[in-house]
C-alpha cells in the first residue's frame, strides 16, 4: 500500500482532516472533535488527546506516510507544538520526523495563495489577517484572540448583539425587536437566567454561534453590527497592505460568508484594495503540503 499524506486543520469549532496520494488528489476527509494549541493545562490536553483518539478511528488502516496540521493557538518550534506532535504521533502510530506542526492560518494561508502572492483576512470564531512572504517570513495582524480583540468575528458578533440587546432590555425591561427574537430562540429564553447559562456555560463557541442568529434577524441592528464586522475585517487588510505592500486580499471564512452586510462594510471600508471572497479548505492544502514535503509532486499546495 502507498503510504497516504494526512493533512489536519484543527480550530475553535470542529477539526477537519484530509488524505492525499502521491499526486495530491484528496482520497478521504471527515470532521472530528475540536482542539487546540493551548496545551498548557490538562484540560486541554484531554481534549486534544480526545480529538487525536478520533482522527485514529477516522483514518482508520490507513497507511499514513506525513502529516502537517494546523493548529489554533500554536505556532511550530514551541513546547506546545512538540507535545502535539507527540499525541499525534502516539495515537496514528508513527515517529515525530513524519509530524510537522503549524499555526492554523498558516495553513489557511497556503489554500488560498503561493507565499508572496496575496493577502488572507479570516473570520471564523475568531478573526486574523495573514501574509506569508516569498521568503517564507510570517506576518500576521489581529488573531489575539476573543480577551484582545478578534474583532469582525462571528464570536464578536455574537457578543455585540447580546450587549445591544441587554442594554436595551436594561433601560426598558419590555424592549424587543426582530435581533432578539433570534437570539433568544438560540439561547433557550429571554430571561438572564437563560442567558447567563448560555453564555457563561457555553463559551467562545457558543457566544459565536449567535451570529448565525444576527444574520437571520436581518433588521437594521443585525445589518449595523454585521457591516461594522465587515469594517472590522478591512482593518486587518489594510493593515496587512500597509506592512507587506498591495497584493490581492481573500476574504475567507465560514463567518464571512455569514449575510451580504460584512462583504458591504468590508469593501465601504477597504477602498481601493482588490478583495475576492474565497472559499478555502485548509485540511486538503495541509494534505498537499505533506505530501510536498514527501518530495512528490503536489499541485495547488502553494
Amino acid at each position: 500500500m502507498t503510504a497516504l499524506a494526512l493533512g489536519l486543520d484543527a480550530g475553535g469549532s470542529a477539526t477537519r482532516w484530509a488524505l492525499a496520494d502521491a499526486s495530491g488528489a484528496i482520497v478521504g476527509s471527515g470532521e472530528i472533535p475540536a482542539a487546540s494549541g493551548h496545551l498548557y493545562g490538562p484540560e486541554e490536553r484531554a481534549r486534544f488527546e480526545r480529538m487525536a483518539a478520533a482522527l485514529h478511528t477516522a483514518v482508520g488502516r490507513a497507511d499514513v506516510g506525513r502529516v502537517v496540521a494546523g493548529i489554533t493557538g500554536i505556532a511550530a518550534s514551541t513546547p506546545e507544538a512538540a507535545l502535539a506532535a507527540s499525541l499525534l504521533c502516539s495515537a496514528l502510530g508513527i515517529d515525530a520526523a513524519r509530524v510537522q506542526i503549524d499555526d492554523d492560518m498558516w495553513i489557511a494561508y497556503h489554500a488560498a495563495f503561493a507565499p508572496g502572492e496575496g493577502h488572507l483576512v479570516y473570520c471564523g470564531t475568531g478573526s486574523i489577517g495573514v501574509h506569508v512572504t516569498a521568503g517564507g517570513d510570517v506576518i500576521r495582524v489581529g488573531g489575539r484572540g476573543m480577551l484582545i480583540d478578534d474583532a469582525g468575528s462571528a464570536f464578536w458578533i455574537g457578543r455585540k448583539a447580546l450587549e445591544l440587546i441587554w442594554r436595551r432590555v436594561d433601560a426598558d425591561p419590555g424592549a424587543s425587536g426582530k435581533l432578539a427574537t433570534e437570539v433568544f430562540a438560540v439561547i433557550g429564553g429571554t430571561s438572564w437566567d437563560a442567558a447567563r447559562t448560555y453564555v457563561y456555560g457555553g463559551g467562545r463557541n457558543a457566544v459565536a454561534a449567535l451570529a448565525v442568529a444576527v444574520a437571520r434577524a436581518d433588521d437594521e441592528d443585525a445589518r449595523v453590527i454585521l457591516a461594522a464586522a465587515g469594517g472590522e475585517l478591512a482593518r486587518l487588510a489594510r493593515a496587512l497592505v500597509g506592512r507587506a505592500g498591495v497584493r490581492p486580499v481573500a476574504l475567507a471564512g465560514r463567518a464571512a460568508q455569514l449575510h451580504p452586510a460584512i462583504r458591504e462594510g468590508f469593501h465601504a471600508a477597504a477602498t481601493g484594495i482588490e478583495v475576492t471572497l474565497v472559499t478555502i479548505d485548509p485540511a486538503a492544502a495541509a494534505a498537499r503540503l505533506a505530501v510536498a514535503a514527501c518530495g512528490a509532486r503536489a499541485p495547488g499546495a502553494g
